[in-house]
């Protein structure tokens, strides 16, 4: 009777642990951790990420100012304000999506909105898993970037 009931306990935790939402988060927390580094504290990556997402902003407003297609300078803004502004979304997507998956009363109604994408958000969580065996610092940069143009189109179905 103990054995059992403590089998079917495991199980319903590995249930927990291998669902959509449960991958989601652990790849979100994963990713906006990297991208702002902070302790382990939620309140303090929350309020890190909006001090980061307030610098793109105003870094964004500046280089927007300073835009002239008749100079290479001017030339460069548009660039710095293109990536600054990319960054600044791909950020704001992250915050959104930790703070929706921490909330627990949400899962059952994220796993069935992230049906259709289950397959993908596995294989992220597989290909995050696995990242620190095989990656090259050469290549670390390039793999972030192409990991967070896979995940953010899956974010944004949360909002």
């Amino acid at each position: 009777m103990l054995f059992s009931s403590f089998t079917s306990f495991k199980k319903q935790q590995e249930l927990q642990v291998s669902d959509v939402f449960s991958q989601l988060k652990n790849i979100v927390t994963a990713i906006l951790k990297r991208e702002v580094p902070s302790n382990s504290s939620n309140s303090q990556l929350i309020f890190n990420t909006n001090l980061k997402i307030q610098q793109y902003f105003h870094a964004a407003q500046y280089h927007r100012k300073q835009i002239d297609l008749t100079t290479s300078l001017g030339v460069f803004h548009k660039e710095a304000y293109e990536s600054t502004i990319k960054k600044y979304n791909q950020l704001k997507l992250l915050m959104d999506s930790f703070i929706i998956l921490n909330i627990e009363e949400e899962r059952e109604k994220i796993n069935h909105r992230m049906r259709l994408v289950d397959d993908k958000i596995e294989k992220l969580y597989l290909e995050l898993k696995n990242v620190k065996h095989i990656l090259i610092p050469e290549l670390e940069e390039k793999f972030w970037q192409a990991f967070k143009e896979d995940l953010m189109p899956i974010l944004a179905e949360l909002r």
